[in-house]
């Protein structure tokens, strides 16, 4: 999934940068690639993403129906980045369920190359 990036990222801190985006889950959720993170800057690569975080419900506005954990698939530079998504007693969501209803916002540090 793509972020959509708040106002003002990614803004640069030295030669790097942060961002801050938030996405909704996937409609068919795939255990074995996760939700995979894109920027909407081709040139951009993601360094790290902070942290895991609850997601929220948009029809009901509850939070930590879901928590995810982002992943790179390697070490390195240019490295894929994807959330996994568990449940709320840590066991990770089955392939096939539909997470569209849920949203998280994250944070990390990108570059260009």
């Amino acid at each position: 999934m793509q972020l959509t990036l708040l106002r003002g990222y990614p803004d640069f801190v030295g030669k790097r940068a942060t961002f801050v985006g938030w996405e909704n889950g996937p409609a068919s959720y795939n255990q074995t690639t996760g939700d995979v993170i894109s920027l909407p800057q081709r040139n951009y690569y993601i360094d790290a993403v902070a942290g895991g975080v609850n997601s929220i419900n948009l029809t009901t506005g509850v939070m930590g129906g879901f928590y995810v954990r982002a992943q790179p698939s390697g070490v390195g530079p240019r490295m894929t980045w994807a959330l996994f998504w568990f449940t709320p007693a840590g066991v990770p969501v089955a392939n096939g369920v539909n997470l569209s209803g849920e949203q998280v916002q994250i944070g990390g540090n990108c570059g260009q190359y």
